[in-house]
């Protein structure tokens, strides 16, 4: 699920948006632009599997322990996130910089992702020129970590109350924008909790074991609905994020207890997260598709292995309830 997710925003970031692009006949240009924009909400899917494996191991720890050690969970959040993610920013921005001066993240743009608040800046701001821009989604998720265990542990039994308070507050949120500008609404977290709270919703849930082909399918087909006639902002916004979120939790849905991928596909999943920060720079670098793709991969696996691995011994001394592949 998590290469999926990735592989969506791959071919976002890879495949023009305008069937025009395309030296193909019409139907199939049309297809390729259309998957190429609808791309975007692989986001989303991230968000929603984010959601819910975060709200499942905490309603397991509730069950086995009683409670929540709260300071536990976020050493294991910073273990995992923060070792390529301040990496990115500090070490790998400015490389891409030195490399060409027009892939630039600018102070004020460093200092709000230094804050895990990036993604406020990119909305208030517009994107900067840089290809770790994407890192604003990584802050929606950081600050959903810091939030959300402390609403569980408050109330446990209202978990899915809230997660319904967070879609009523996502569409009054991008009621109120409907007039602003790209990328206004899509990096605001306020209005991004619809895949967020569908993610909670499935916490606990076992899956659609008897008709995954139906969900998976019908999540893909409404994810390239929103691609076809969606838009980002505007009074489009308000029926497209709800669609793409509800995409996301189908297919998600589709999924739960699936038996094990292919050992590749787990690999490619387990360095989801290195795929993900570096794959733009690496497209910028190679210069195409295949090779971006390639870079993308080596970038992610010596980033798991030298990186990530050391810092990721830590986190199971923090661990109260094993996790699980989903």
């Amino acid at each position: 699920m998590r290469f999926a997710a990735f592989l969506l925003v791959f071919l976002h970031h890879t495949l023009p948006h305008s069937s025009a692009d395309y030296p193909l006949p019409r139907a199939a240009a049309q297809f390729l632009a259309i998957a190429g924009r609808a791309g975007a909400f692989g986001v989303d899917l991230f968000f929603a599997l984010s959601a819910y494996l975060i709200t499942e191991l905490l309603l397991r720890e509730h069950r086995a322990t009683g409670s929540l050690n709260l300071p536990a969970f976020y050493k294991r959040r910073i273990l995992r996130i923060w070792p390529l993610y301040f990496f990115a920013l500090l070490v790998l921005a400015p490389a891409m910089h030195f490399w060409d001066p027009a892939d630039s993240l600018p102070p004020s743009y460093v200092a709000g992702f230094l804050l895990l608040s990036g993604n406020w800046v990119c909305a208030t701001l517009g994107y900067p020129a840089s290809s770790f821009s994407l890192l604003w989604s990584v802050s929606i998720e950081e600050q959903f970590y810091i939030a959300w265990p402390w609403l569980v542990r408050r109330s446990v039994r209202h978990v899915r109350t809230w997660a319904w308070a967070m879609l009523a507050v996502a569409w009054i949120t991008r009621l109120t924008m409907v007039h602003a500008e790209h990328p206004a609404v899509w990096c605001n977290t306020l209005a991004r909790l619809d895949p967020i709270a569908g993610g909670i919703l499935l916490a606990g849930r076992t899956g659609a074991a008897d008709s995954r082909a139906l969900w998976i399918g019908g999540g893909l087909g409404a994810i390239l609905l929103a691609g076809a006639v969606g838009n980002h902002a505007g009074w489009a916004a308000l029926w497209t994020y709800p669609v793409a979120a509800a995409a996301s939790i189908a297919i998600l849905w589709g999924t739960l207890g699936f038996p094990a991928s292919h050992p590749a596909l787990g690999y490619l999943g387990k360095v989801s997260f290195g795929l993900y920060v570096f794959h733009v720079a690496a497209l910028r670098i190679a210069g195409s598709a295949l090779g971006g793709f390639a870079l993308t991969v080596a970038a992610a696996a010596l980033s798991y292995r030298y990186l990530e691995t050391p810092f990721l011994r830590w986190k199971h001394r923090f661990a109260v309830v094993e996790s699980r592949p989903v």
